[in-house]
């Protein structure tokens, strides 16, 4: 079962795309109970303004790093992507304790190891940046083709 707030980020993608993650997240889910875990999203689109503003991390505003990707640079602000967090009950792994970093990290690769069977990449197998809880849609147009099918208001899928 998805939970509240999975379903809220869901909610957010283009509907096309939904049904992929909802699968994904599922299977995801049941992965990680085995291990007395829960997969979330904890992301899903985001805005232009906000994409700026974690860009801004690390650069011209204080904090590390979290994105190379620039407004109109990330499958988020198409709403063709998602990120997910491992959780312990309502502990939130992947900010946690080294420890409990590591374990999060190993369940993203058992997750993100299903995310081709749902027609999705996984942000771990990214070159540019290791990005595990990301996932995004596997569509055929790039980044550049989205923004000028978004400023024409065309379909995106």
């Amino acid at each position: 079962m998805i939970d509240e707030r999975s379903a809220k980020y869901l909610d957010t993608l283009v509907p096309q795309v939904k049904q992929a993650f909802t699968d994904f997240l599922l299977e995801a889910k049941e992965l990680l109970k085995e291990e007395g875990l829960d997969y979330r999203a904890i992301c899903g689109t985001r805005s232009w303004e906000a994409q700026e503003a974690l860009y801004a991390k690390g650069r011209t505003a204080p904090g590390p790093k979290v994105t190379n990707a620039r407004p109109g640079s990330s499958m988020h602000n198409f709403g063709l992507a998602i990120d997910c967090g491992v959780f312990r009950g309502k502990s939130y792994l992947d900010g946690g304790s080294p420890e409990e970093q590591r374990l999060a990290d190993r369940m993203h690769k058992l997750c993100g190891a299903l995310a081709s069977k749902h027609n999705l990449r996984w942000g771990g197998n990214f070159k540019s940046i290791y990005d595990p809880p990301h996932y995004e849609y596997n569509t055929p147009h790039s980044l550049a083709v989205l923004r000028i099918r978004r400023e024409q208001n065309q379909p995106l899928i």
